[in-house]
């Protein structure tokens, strides 16, 4: 079925199967995914999207929470899919999918008012998707997102320093968000803490504002180029010396 959303700016074409599941689970998958987009725009108004929802199965799901996005930035394209796994029902997969659903917009945003050279480096990656994590749990407050707690304090600070001779760098997506010779979402959990400190010390940015701003990523170049160390807190906790403390 395609339907619209958020006035005109949303298509909205859910599968068959989806909206069979979804029924199954005693959700009404149409309902849900228009309130979501509806509230979504209210946030972060944004260029006409296609949203594709569909019923996932196995490794194309997170385990964690049942669902799955990939944004296409040159078609404006969002593709979510939901499903049970060994952790998630498919109830628990739907009350995640409005997350889902505002960390894709997010991108998609992010894409239009950036002209789509936002995922060039390393640093780019890593604050846009800090950027999405934000947005998508502000948006739609609950539990935090896995990837944005994938690792230790003490991990952070070492993986951080390991990042910083590489943050010019393209083409390591992969490795430092999925897992090479680092761990599973690393690049997701750094960006989160990035992001989520800096909209606290700057709460009057206005999602739009914060979404499209290419000057977080020039501000934590220059800061952590210069200040990037750890050191050790007075309760012997670790922090990250270069993340916008002073800021």
């Amino acid at each position: 079925m395609t339907e619209r959303a958020a006035g005109t700016r949303f298509t909205v074409r859910i599968s068959a199967k989806a909206l069979q599941e979804a029924s199954a689970a005693g959700a009404n998958l149409p309902r849900l995914v228009n309130q979501s987009l509806d509230h979504i725009n209210t946030l972060l108004p944004g260029p006409p999207e296609t949203v594709d929802v569909s019923y996932g199965t196995g490794n194309e799901l997170i385990l964690q929470t049942g669902t799955a996005g990939v944004t296409s930035a040159a078609t404006g394209t969002i593709h979510i899919a939901f499903g049970p796994t060994p952790q998630a029902s498919t109830g628990k997969a739907l009350q995640h999918l409005p997350r889902a659903l505002a960390h894709e917009t997010d991108h998609i945003v992010r894409a239009s008012a950036t002209g789509g050279g936002y995922i060039l480096t390393l640093l780019d990656q890593i604050i846009s998707e800090g950027i999405s994590s934000v947005f998508d749990e502000a948006a739609l407050p609950g539990p935090p997102n896995p990837w944005d707690q994938a690792i230790s304090k003490t991990q952070e600070c070492v993986l951080w320093n390991k990042a910083q001779p590489l943050l010019g760098e393209s083409d390591l997506y992969d490795q430092f968000f999925f897992g090479g010779d680092v761990p599973h979402w690393t690049g997701f959990t750094i960006g989160y803490h990035i992001v989520s400190d800096y909209h606290r010390r700057h709460p009057q940015a206005s999602w739009p504002a914060l979404t499209a701003a290419p000057v977080i990523a020039h501000i934590m170049h220059e800061r952590n180029r210069r200040q990037a160390e750890c050191s050790l807190g007075r309760r012997g906790s670790v922090r990250l010396a270069g993340w916008l403390h002073h800021g």
